[in-house]
């Protein structure tokens, strides 16, 4: 957890700029733009209170045994295997239906002896394949790597 101090830091320093603005206008002001100005200064105080919270998506449960047909695949068949990406005649691996499994552990994609060091592990966790995957599919990955990256 983060201290006070450096947690308000960025808002404190908001603040301060909205209270510097408030008190150089008030110098020469008559009331309405003061009240005016009252009403700005409490809309940009408002604003700075706001925090969020990024909410994380749950990870989906790594099965006890990883499949590479009915877990491995699905994965793929999000985006990985297009044309455009990894699919037939783009980029290596092939990760289409029927040439993925060949085209993995042909290209030295898999390491089931190092499993956390395969290319298709550490490329999947890099962060690279993000818009294609949900949170948790590495890890599944990595189980069925685990497990002997079995054709099944």
């Amino acid at each position: 957890m983060q201290p006070f101090s450096n947690k308000f830091s960025h808002y404190e320093k908001r603040l301060q700029l909205f209270v510097e603005a408030f008190f150089l206008v008030l110098k020469n002001t008559d009331m309405k733009i003061f009240k005016a100005l009252m009403l700005f200064v409490l809309a940009g105080l408002i604003l700075c209170s706001c925090e969020y919270e990024w909410i994380q998506p749950e990870k989906k449960p790594i099965p006890e045994t990883v499949s590479f047909s009915s877990d491995i695949m699905p994965i793929f068949n999000k985006g990985c295997n297009t044309n455009v990406c990894h699919g037939p005649g783009a980029t290596p691996p092939d990760l289409s239906e029927g040439n993925a499994y060949n085209s993995l552990i042909d290209g030295a994609y898999v390491d089931t002896e190092t499993p956390e060091a395969s290319i298709l592990y550490t490329t999947m966790k890099s962060g690279s394949m993000v818009p294609y995957t949900d949170p948790g599919d590495e890890e599944i990955v990595l189980a069925w790597i685990q497990q002997g990256a079995l054709d099944n």
